[in-house]
């Protein structure tokens, strides 16, 4: 098979893993998130590869396209699948429903702080379990709640009394203040 532009070259493969396949929601299927989709078969993957959505042809965590995740980060290991969005400009860390404190667990928290250290040139880290949404800063960790899903969220940094403050909202919520 021919790689193209667009296509990532994989070293890693999924095997028997399938977070994806629960944790987000495939509206060409009318899978919520958090739930398994009625295809997946837990040790040989997808029941209907063949056939699947291009929402799943076209997805690829960040476990499988990055040689700097080992093992220990398979999403199924740890808890919780990334991906970036936005351009490259956000990193969505999907969290099992199941395990919803895995992304606070050692090593993926330190790790993930690390990340984190990219707000300060304009990136984001969100942390999403389920509706709820954590926006995860160097220094701090705002929990935003539970969401509409639909709802824009911004986060970065402004200047109090001369230092860098981190902040994050949701841009639906200043909207409705205003109207």
């Amino acid at each position: 098979m021919s790689e193209t532009a667009s296509t990532p070259v994989l070293s890693k493969s999924c095997g028997e893993c399938g977070m994806c396949c629960k944790v987000l929601h495939i509206s060409e299927l009318a899978k919520p998130a958090g739930q398994w989709c009625g295809v997946f078969r837990k040790g040989s993957g997808c029941g209907d590869y063949e056939a699947r959505p291009q929402a799943c042809r076209g997805f690829h965590c960040l476990w499988l396209t990055s040689e700097k995740l080992d093992a220990a980060w398979r999403p199924d290991k740890a808890g919780f699948l990334m991906y970036p969005d936005r351009d490259g400009k956000r990193l969505n860390v999907v969290v099992d429903p199941g395990k919803p404190a895995s992304w606070r667990r050692e090593p993926y928290y330190s790790r993930l702080k690390a990340m984190s250290q990219r707000a300060y040139d304009g990136y984001e880290l969100l942390i999403c379990i389920g509706d709820r949404r954590v926006v995860m800063f160097p220094t701090e960790d705002v929990d935003l709640g539970v969401l509409n899903p639909d709802h824009k969220l911004v986060s970065g940094y402004v200047e109090r009394d001369g230092a860098q403050v981190p902040f994050a909202m949701v841009l639906s919520d200043v909207e409705e203040m205003v109207t």
